[in-house]
């Protein structure tokens, strides 16, 4: 029996992949242009991506767009290198609550 089949159906296997990504969901990002919360986030697929977990993209009500991404953190900084190849980017950081929240000078 293959290894995917040891570990359930197809419909199993799927249900185990998304509530994976889910528990990474954080609550809420924080936007790093107006500090307002940004709760309508999204999930983005991390496929090929090698050292990324997770991210997630969501758009807050004053125009900007605000991602959080977890895994190894090399990925993570190459993966917001690469964003801020042809945009200007603030970065900054949070808890998974959104609670404390800071963006780099």
């Amino acid at each position: 029996m293959g290894q995917a089949k040891q570990r359930g159906t197809l419909a199993q296997r799927v249900e185990q992949a998304q509530a994976k990504i889910e528990a990474t969901r954080p609550e809420k990002l924080v936007c790093n242009h107006c500090s307002a919360d940004v709760t309508q986030i999204n999930p983005v697929s991390t496929r090929g991506l090698r050292g990324l977990e997770a991210i997630w993209v969501g758009q807050c009500e004053c125009g900007h767009t605000t991602f959080a991404a977890s895994g190894d953190p090399k990925a993570v900084e190459a993966f917001f290198f690469a964003l801020s190849e042809n945009t200007e980017l603030m970065l900054g950081s949070q808890s998974k609550d959104g609670s404390q929240h800071e963006t780099a000078e």
